[in-house]
C-alpha cells in the first residue's frame, strides 16, 4: 500500500547542527547539517518482520550535545488494507518482506540547549 522509504522532517531550534544519523544495526545512514527532509527506510534491509530504528545525534559547538529515536510503528493499512484485498499473503509475505507495513516518527524535533558554565 505504501512505499519503504519515508522523508522525516528534521527540525532544529538553531542552525548549522551538526547531525549523524545511525540504524539498528549501527550503520551510518547520514552524516552532516540535515536537510528540510532525510529520507529513511522503514524496514531493516534483508529483512522479515524487522522494522528500522533509527538513533540521531545532534551536536554544535555550545550546545549540549542532544539523542532521539526515530522509532517504528505497524501501519493501520497493513490491517485494514490486507483484511480486505491483501488476505494472508499481504499479512505473512509481501508486506513483512517489503517493510510497506511499517512507518517512522512523522519528524524529528532537535530542541538544542546551551552549555551551562
Amino acid at each position: 500500500m505504501k512505499d519503504n522509504n519515508q522523508a522525516i522532517p528534521i527540525k532544529t531550534n538553531v542552525e548549522k547542527v551538526d547531525i549523524k544519523i545511525t540504524n539498528k544495526a549501527g550503520e551510518t545512514v547520514f552524516e552532516g547539517q540535515p536537510l528540510t527532509v532525510i529520507p529513511l527506510k522503514t524496514a531493516a534491509k534483508n529483512g522479515y518482520f524487522t522494522p528500522e530504528k533509527y538513533t540521531i545525534i545532534a551536536s554544535k559547538d555550545g550546545f549540549q550535545t542532544q539523542t532521539n529515536i526515530i522509532d517504528w510503528h505497524v501501519s493501520i493499512w497493513y490491517w485494514a488494507g490486507n483484511l480486505v484485498i491483501g488476505g494472508l499473503i499481504g499479512y505473512l509475505i509481501i508486506d513483512p518482506i517489503t517493510g510497506d507495513m511499517y512507518y517512522l516518527d512523522e519528524e524529528v524535533n532537535l530542541n538544542m540547549s546551551l552549555v551551562q558554565k
